[in-house]
């Protein structure tokens, strides 16, 4: 799959939600470290280069911000709405439907930084620890837990036309 945002450039417009936004404020952190949605999700990331388009099923799982709890401090699973979509939408890019593995991560870091006011070098350390393995796009194993979930979202990147 081609890489098609440029990082340096790349600016998050908008978050817009058709449904799930009232869902996703509500969810609540829980010890298993594991989400699933209710109900369906479908928002769209108005970027300069482009607008994604992400669209979950009821029954969609994700695992906020992947990783162990002792970073936490640092980012935490869930955080506010802003954290949680950044989160979700990198999950949901992560079955590599439309966007490269480089182009998720490279979102992420947009996201993290328009919208959920992280600084530049916070973004970075996030966008590098996404970035050392690859194991996780793509995908999953039948034995993954989020196997079930490869029928339960759908992606689609538009692009920016030239002016």
């Amino acid at each position: 799959m081609k890489d098609r945002l440029k990082k340096s450039k790349l600016r998050i417009e908008r978050l817009e939600f058709s449904e799930g936004r009232r869902m996703l404020i509500d969810l609540k952190q829980n010890d298993g470290r594991r989400y699933p949605l209710e109900a369906g999700v479908r928002l769209s990331v108005v970027t300069n280069q482009g607008t994604l388009h992400v669209q979950t099923a009821p029954g969609f799982t994700f695992d906020g911000r992947s990783g162990p709890k002792i970073v936490d401090w640092y980012a935490p699973n869930l955080g506010n709405i802003y954290e949680k979509v950044s989160w979700l939408v990198h999950d949901c890019n992560g079955y590599g439907q439309d966007l490269s593995f480089k182009d998720t991560n490279v979102l992420l870091y947009a996201m993290l930084r328009d919208l959920a006011e992280y600084r530049p070098s916070k973004c970075a350390v996030i966008q590098l620890a996404v970035s050392l393995s690859d194991s996780w796009y793509g995908e999953p194993k039948e034995d993954d837990w989020c196997y079930a979930n490869r029928h339960l979202v759908s992606t689609f990147w538009i692009e920016k036309p030239s002016a």
